[in-house]
């Protein structure tokens, strides 16, 4: 049996919605991660672009909200005229945290769980790098090796574990994924008008456990080599000689057409 090739199994953001669904992802972490009962992302006119907010409030929650709300116009102020970079707002029952995104929007951060200015400061720094990460996602860079190497390691974790969530969470909806998955459903019928329906899943997870492929991530050179394969042991051993030749002479020039289809 051939050796499983290795995935690389990140991905970056090719589209808007992969871009935003990636950048909710982070939302949602510095939320669950600092135990944040609300969040939003506002753009430096009070415009808010993003929140997480609870459906239903409790008078504390609602509070803070309105506060917060109630204040956007002199948040934007400062963040325009005096470059705010953080500030800290304590009150009786929680705090306010307002972090930086970039010189034009911000992360208003609300926690209703009383925290002493002395012990408050791993979360702050989690907010400050979550909201480093979103600015990188909201300016479209890319996360690569070069693109990343000035953030503190902790940000650098950060932006490389999202593009792995991004690839487990949206990897089927990619063009290559359903590609690869009309393709093999195309094969999967081609095999069975010549051994039968009952044989057509035995060997395809023969073939792909000899090539050591996953249809999933297959490549072009991959599916040839299928084809292959599974034509000159598969359907040789079973249905002769003149069958797979026959096979070979109209599936490969198929499945090539196919393959050009995609690009």
């Amino acid at each position: 049996m051939a050796e499983k090739k290795k995935i690389d199994k990140r991905m970056e953001a090719k589209t808007v919605v992969q871009l935003k669904h990636m950048f909710d992802m982070e939302l949602r972490h510095i939320k669950e991660d600092n135990d944040i009962d609300m969040l939003m992302f506002v753009g430096i006119d009070g415009r808010i672009f993003a929140s997480i907010i609870p459906p239903i409030l409790n008078p504390i929650q609602f509070k803070f909200l309105n506060l917060v709300k109630g204040n956007l116009t002199s948040i934007c102020s400062q963040l325009k005229g005096d470059k705010m970079k953080v500030s800290i707002q304590q009150y009786e029952f929680g705090s306010v945290i307002i972090s930086s995104i970039g010189d034009n929007s911000f992360l208003a951060s609300v926690l209703t769980t009383p925290l002493d200015i002395d012990t408050m400061g791993p979360t702050v720094t989690n907010i400050i790098n979550g909201s480093t990460v979103l600015n990188h996602l909201f300016e479209q860079r890319p996360i690569t090796a070069e693109s990343i190497e000035g953030y503190d390691k902790a940000v650098q974790d950060k932006l490389t574990k999202l593009t792995r969530q991004l690839f487990v969470e949206k990897f089927e909806e990619t063009r290559g994924y359903k590609r690869n998955m009309e393709l093999l459903k195309f094969l999967k019928q081609k095999i069975s008008s010549v051994v039968g329906i009952g044989a057509v899943d035995e060997i395809v997870t023969l073939t792909m456990n000899e090539l050591g492929l996953s249809a999933a991530y297959m490549k072009d050179k991959d599916w040839l080599k299928f084809v292959d394969m599974v034509i000159n042991k598969h359907i040789q051993e079973r249905s002769g000689d003149i069958v797979a030749d026959e096979c070979k002479r109209t599936w490969v020039p198929e499945v090539e057409r196919k393959l050009k289809s995609f690009v």
